[in-house]
């Protein structure tokens, strides 16, 4: 691919992504979101231009890599909010790991029965968290860079749109069960679901999003360890 059509597909990200933002703004429609919508886009665009996304990768991976110094800002809400934390400390660290841990289980079977290879595998493994912590995560394990942002969008895209009828399902009415369930199922695009239900449902699936991406960064490698050593 040229450069010219690097820059081109530079420029068409962060454009539709400044637009979709205007558009989600104002309708308040979930499906109007950037994230729905650029990537939308832009694989209808790859596939009317008949490229390949290894080349439109080649050129927009700068935008995946900001996503790393993105991670200290995580910071704010954990400070902001230390007085819901303390309160509600056990069952945001007990509810995260379980979460955590059935999505390490769960992708660890399912992808060892279809004989995915190690490098799929880790890739999954990863995409239980948001996009800067599984970036982090993926290096200590062994997976792919380039899938990462794939698994985990579609992970957190699968769980905005089911979550409600779960939820609705389940018939349980607590806020911060709720919150946590879509922060820790969706990360990102569960938050902006939980923030449109309720004002506290957002600010625990924040903190619960934060806590599962420390948890998995720092104890994931050694629970995968020992999954690879005993399963």
């Amino acid at each position: 691919m040229s450069v010219f059509w690097g820059i081109f597909y530079l420029v068409w990200t962060v454009g539709c992504y400044f637009l979709a933002k205007n558009l989600y703004i104002r309708t308040q429609i979930i499906y109007l979101s950037p994230i729905i919508m650029v990537p939308f886009l832009s694989i209808v665009l790859i596939l009317l231009l008949q490229h390949h996304f290894q080349d439109y990768y080649r050129f927009t991976q700068y935008l995946v890599a900001m996503l790393g110094p993105i991670t200290v800002a995580f910071a704010i809400p954990v400070f902001r909010y230390k007085d819901m934390i303390k309160q509600h400390f056990k069952v945001l660290i007990l509810s995260s790991c379980m979460a955590m841990l059935v999505g390490i289980l769960s992708v660890w079977f399912l992808a060892s029965l279809f004989n995915f290879d190690d490098i799929l595998k880790n890739s999954l493994l990863a995409r239980s968290i948001s996009i800067p912590f599984a970036l982090v995560l993926t290096e200590k394990i062994g997976g792919s860079i380039s899938l990462i942002p794939l698994f985990t969008v579609i992970t957190g895209l699968v769980g905005m749109l089911l979550g409600d009828l779960i939820l609705l399902w389940m018939r349980y009415k607590n806020r911060i069960a709720q919150g946590a369930a879509l922060g820790n199922a969706a990360h990102a695009m569960g938050i902006a679901r939980a923030r449109q239900r309720h004002s506290l449902e957002g600010v625990i699936a924040s903190l619960s999003m934060i806590i599962s991406g420390i948890i998995m960064v720092l104890f994931a490698p050694f629970v995968i360890t020992l999954m690879k050593y005993f399963l």
